[in-house]
């Protein structure tokens, strides 16, 4: 058999579609990153075959090859191993799509043969695929129309524990919450910076603890960062 497959995708933050992200040759990457989102918006849209498959090629095969389509086992970025992130990280939700409504698949080790035929999908037609990617972060704040949040399992250039702002839709930055001080973000309006410092650092204790909980391996000595104890 030969499977033919649309592939389209979208990106959602909380309940509501935000494909801006997707948009080809734009510097916006969203919270998920540049290595997520720009394999995503070369996929996005395309048709793609599979040919000589046997009959129990199973739904996980399908999604095993659509990411290794996406992110190849051996892809590297200065950010780790894009496949072991987007793996471990259950960042790209598949679907299968039938009359414009998507299925997600509970027993993705049943052929997928079984799941056109009770859709009444000929294999000689095209599968429609949907990849769904969320763009939700962790908000710890909501503040005067700024918006402070930290993102799981985070992996990039800072090495400085930091939070990341959203204010009011407009400028966006990234703060260390070590000292408040602007880490990255261009337009922040002085009175903006000022009022994200004192925000920081008046939850500064309860902003490390959330960044030694949920970021990546390294967390902050709490008593040094806050100076409690002097060594």
């Amino acid at each position: 058999m030969n499977f033919v497959f649309n592939i389209t995708v979208h990106v959602h933050v909380e309940d509501r579609l935000d494909d801006q992200v997707l948009v080809l040759h734009s510097n916006n990457y969203g919270i998920v990153g540049k290595e997520i989102i720009e394999p995503l918006r070369k996929i996005n849209g395309n048709e793609y075959c599979i040919n000589d498959v046997q009959e129990d090629f199973t739904v996980q095969d399908l999604w095993d090859w659509i990411d290794i389509k996406l992110y190849g086992k051996s892809s590297k970025s200065e950010n780790g191993n894009s496949f072991d992130l987007v793996r471990e990280g259950d960042i790209v939700k598949k679907y299968l799509v039938f009359n414009e409504l998507r299925y997600a698949i509970e027993d993705t080790k049943k052929p997928l043969v079984n799941y056109l035929s009770r859709m009444g999908i000929s294999e000689k037609e095209i599968i429609n695929i949907q990849l769904l990617v969320s763009s939700d972060a962790g908000e710890l704040f909501n503040d005067d129309g700024i918006r402070y949040y930290m993102n799981s399992k985070e992996y990039g250039k800072h090495n400085i524990p930091h939070v990341h702002v959203d204010i009011r839709h407009k400028t966006s930055g990234t703060f260390s919450i070590i000292d408040g001080s602007r880490l990255s973000g261009k337009g922040i309006k002085k009175s903006d910076e000022k009022k994200i410092e004192e925000k920081i650092m008046s939850n500064r204790k309860d902003l490390i603890e959330y960044w030694n909980l949920h970021t990546d391996g390294l967390t902050v000595d709490l008593n040094q960062a806050l100076r409690t104890i002097a060594y």
